[in-house]
């Protein structure tokens, strides 16, 4: 299996199950699908795959720009934000980052890859205080073991951790006066009522903000992400990026789905009444859960490995947290999915749970 969640073609090949037989909760993807008008889009556009595309995501770049009231030069989209997250220790000379524990891991295999001799410092988050995370005194740990760059996931993945916006700019400005790189990743921030950090990112040299479009409107087959990072940082990415690394079905994608407010609605309401479905059946069957805010719960329970592999036996995939640092085998993430896929969750833990 893959080395994260969503990897239902790994499954069905070593399997032989058809993909549509596959309940898939490691990825945590919108459970009200891709929208339609985005979908509209997508079909009226196919015409142009004829074509490069636009190697700037320039009508994208725009929308955002006049949405969020940033210039559009600060503004850099990406295949997925995973792409912006390896480009930044490729231009940024960073000697020593810090990464809070646990969370997304390839925070790390990025500067690893990029910067050999990059050293990482690592920050644990407690299971006895449910994995919160307190930005301020990260950024006081980072100035203290000496790091150029501190990266943080807000939501946090896998633990759906959240840190106000308040909370957020006083940790931002702390990162501006030591001046240490403060990457806030809001890959699932739109699933919260939580304000974003984007604005904060005006007047701030440091602060770098990175949003997916993958996870809310259901794109992960395309990958779409953008940032917002201070001005000479985003000329040195743009130097050294890939050209058209952004596909045309992407951008038109991405164009699309800004202006769909009402999707954004149904999805709150949709998963605020699933996840007190979901945490009420949980709480019956006695697995602890964290405090989670977004569209995914991180599991805890001795009985996480065998219900990882009865589940699987059955082709409901769980997200094995075991390879994530400051976790172990007795921890697995689920997305929330529709009424029905969590109803067939509850009850197949609940009888792997009678019947190990």
């Amino acid at each position: 299996m893959s080395r994260h969640g969503g990897d239902v073609h790994g499954w069905a090949l070593t399997t032989g199950v058809r993909r549509e037989n596959i309940i898939d909760f490691s990825a945590s993807i919108n459970p009200l699908g891709t929208p339609r008008e985005v979908l509209r889009t997508i079909r009226a556009r196919l015409h142009d795959v004829e074509h490069y595309p636009d190697p700037d995501s320039t009508e994208l770049r725009t929308r955002l720009s006049a949405a969020f009231d940033l210039d559009p030069s600060v503004i850099l989209c990406g295949n997925g934000c995973t792409e912006l997250i390896y480009l930044l220790p490729r231009a940024l000379p960073l000697r020593k980052v810090l990464i809070v524990r646990p969370t997304f891991n390839e925070y790390e295999r990025a500067c690893a890859t990029a910067s050999p001799g990059c050293a990482v410092a690592s920050y644990p988050l407690r299971a006895r205080n449910d994995f919160e995370l307190d930005p301020v005194a990260v950024l006081h740990e980072a100035a203290s073991v000496g790091a150029d760059a501190v990266f943080l996931c807000n939501p946090n993945n896998p633990t759906g951790r959240v840190v106000e916006r308040d909370i957020m700019e006083e940790a931002a400005t702390l990162a501006a006066d030591r001046k240490i790189y403060l990457v806030i990743d809001e890959s699932f921030i739109e699933f919260t009522t939580t304000a974003s950090a984007v604005g904060l990112t005006r007047g701030n040299p440091y602060l770098i903000v990175l949003r997916s479009m993958t996870k809310f409107y259901a794109l992960p087959g395309l990958r779409l992400g953008w940032g917002v990072f201070p001005a000479r940082v985003a000329r040195a990415l743009n130097a050294i990026r890939e050209p058209w690394s952004v596909n045309t079905l992407a951008q038109a994608a991405g164009v699309a789905a800004l202006s769909l407010t009402a999707h954004r609605e149904r999805t709150h309401v949709f998963l605020s009444r699933e996840k007190q479905r979901l945490e009420r059946g949980l709480q019956t069957l006695g697995i602890d859960y964290t405090i989670s805010r977004t569209n995914y719960y991180l599991l805890r329970s001795r009985h996480c490995p065998q219900i990882l592999r009865g589940l699987r036996d059955q082709n409901i995939l769980v997200r094995d947290c075991s390879n994530f640092k400051g976790l172990d085998k007795n921890y697995i993430r689920v997305a929330v999915r529709k009424k029905r896929d969590n109803d067939i969750l509850l009850q197949r833990m609940a009888s792997l749970l009678t019947n190990p």
